[in-house]
């Protein structure tokens, strides 16, 4: 049943976009993520010798560019993007993207996230602190110094709306870059440091969200239910006893 094929789609919208919010609603507090929302499209099918039908399909899934809440820290180490961009970390060799700017130094001085992965500088190299360094301060356009001058700047990358789209989960906090997404040095960014920027996720709306997620859910089954009823229904009755 044509009707049937319709209610189908519903439903496996529904379930997809329920996973993304409930992942959403996961992350609520979890620093420098960016939540996912899903953009649909109508699918307008008429087949032969049937009326036309409207089918619903989740076309893809957006990271949503809205500023998360900068949270003060007043550690030096800890930095936070305004506006557009991500920091650029090194991952056993593959490059990954986040706005999570919570950072340490290792061992051999170089500025890491808390798991040991490196963070990148604005030409895609190792950020190296300077041995014995003090007093280290980090300018809006992401230059670091220390008393003895200036020594590395922060790499701050973006991507064309077109290549938004190429980016993928790796972990709560970062996107790795795929189908030829190109990532640009953001050359006049705004940094602060001393700050993280906290989720973007507004709890309460996502909660709204599962709710009507839920409910549409539900609503797709029952009357798929209904319909596959009605079916059973006929096919006993037409049936010769």
């Amino acid at each position: 049943m044509q009707e049937l094929a319709v209610l189908a789609s519903r439903a496996i919208t529904t379930q997809r976009e329920f996973t993304a919010v409930a992942d959403n609603i996961a992350n609520a507090t979890t620093q420098g993520f960016r939540k996912l929302e899903m953009e649909f499209r109508e699918s307008v099918s008429k087949p032969a010798n049937h009326a036309t039908a409207s089918y619903v399909e989740d076309r893809a899934l957006h990271i949503s560019q809205k500023q998360g809440v900068m949270e003060t820290t007043g550690n030096p180490l800890d930095m936070a993007i305004s506006g557009e961009g991500f920091f650029a970390i090194d991952v056993n060799g593959s490059r990954q993207y986040t706005r999570r700017g919570q950072f340490v130094v290792n061992p051999e001085g170089t500025l890491t996230t808390p798991e040991g992965y490196t963070v990148l500088g604005s030409a895609g190299e190792p950020v190296q602190i300077p041995a014995g360094a003090t007093s280290l301060k980090l300018a809006q356009d992401g230059t670091l110094s220390t008393d003895a001058g200036q020594f590395s700047r922060i790499g701050v990358f973006s991507f064309a709306a077109a290549d938004m789209g190429r980016l993928q989960r790796a972990g709560a906090t970062a996107f790795v870059a795929t189908q030829g997404a190109a990532p640009v040095v953001v050359e006049a960014p705004l940094l602060k440091q001393g700050y993280l920027e906290g989720s973007n996720v507004n709890a309460v709306e996502e909660m709204t969200n599962m709710q009507m997620v839920s409910r549409a859910y539900e609503s797709s089954i029952r009357l798929m239910k209904g319909l596959e009823d009605l079916e059973s229904r006929a096919i006993r009755e037409l049936t010769p006893q």
